[in-house]
């Protein structure tokens, strides 16, 4: 990422603001499952480069995980108010993807007047967050049932930066170990691969699939009362159109997006569309009729 990393409130974080900017518009990133502030790094400076962009480590994931994997998401939450509050943090578009949507729709129904809007990068996980809660239903939909599964597992311990330079430099390797997450993994920017999987891994997900029946996906979302954007992509494996209608009936959606020749990882494949999304842009670059 190539930007000075520091803690504040026990929240790792990078920080880029623009050179000039009498906005007060802040964008807050946080990461997906298993993953860590490192998978924003192509999206950080490019939205940095018009309003004040902060990525996080969610507690224990990232540089704060820990032996044992202990997660709590109320405890997280409070802890990454905390650091809002700590930082100065206003006016807020809030970005997550994947599963990371929880805490990220968590912050913003519980502090409403400082997050503005709830942007969901891959986000709209109904059905996945179903079969987490109930393991059998794997049975009548095994191929769902094996990318939610892939998810966890590969989301649980962290890559030796070998084995990432490794899979970074081969074609092959890329196409054998990244296609239930990408929809293309040869065509990969091996510049960018090993950068934004550093830190990954986490026990901290273990804790969450054991624990998935106490958390209310479906309830945290309808608790948000934001306007809500969905950004995905066509290919994700883990997604379909049966998930996108089930948040519309649970929240405000505002705007939405489908990333063509995409997967579940926009963040990596896409970063230039992703970010247009966010800053509200249309994928030529000129600006959409809403506000921000």
């Amino acid at each position: 990422m190539n930007r000075p990393v520091g803690t504040a409130n026990d929240i790792r974080y990078v920080e880029v603001t623009p050179e000039r900017s009498s906005s007060d518009l802040t964008y807050l990133l946080v990461h997906g499952l298993g993953g860590s502030l490192e998978q924003w790094s192509d999206v950080v400076p490019r939205l940095g480069a018009t309003a004040r962009t902060i990525a996080i480590d969610v507690p224990s994931f990232g540089q704060s995980r820990t032996i044992r994997g202990q997660f709590d998401l109320d405890a997280s939450v409070a802890r990454i108010l905390r650091f809002c509050r700590s930082q100065d943090v206003r006016n807020c578009v809030l970005v997550s993807h994947s599963v990371g949507c929880v805490v990220a729709a968590r912050l913003a129904a519980r502090e409403p007047a400082l997050f503005t809007r709830l942007v969901l990068a891959s986000g709209t996980l109904v059905r996945a967050a179903e079969l987490a809660q109930h393991p059998r239903r794997a049975l009548s939909n095994p191929s769902l049932g094996f990318f939610v599964a892939t998810q966890f597992l590969t989301g649980l311990f962290p890559i030796p930066h070998a084995v990432l330079q490794v899979i970074a430099a081969s074609r092959i390797m890329r196409q054998l170990t990244l296609w239930p997450f990408v929809a293309h993994p040869a065509q990969l920017p091996p510049e960018h691969l090993v950068e934004t999987l550093t830190g990954s891994g986490s026990l901290a997900v273990l804790r969450i699939l054991v624990t998935a029946k106490k958390i209310d996906y479906l309830g945290i979302l309808a608790a948000v009362p934001q306007p809500v954007e969905l950004i995905a992509g066509a290919e994700d494996r883990i997604i379909d159109s049966a998930d996108i209608a089930r948040v519309h009936q649970l929240v405000h959606v505002s705007r939405e997006h489908t990333i063509p020749r995409c997967g579940h990882w926009p963040w990596l494949e896409n970063p230039t569309e992703l970010v247009d999304f966010i800053m509200a842009r249309r994928p030529d670059g000129t600006p959409t009729d809403q506000h921000v």
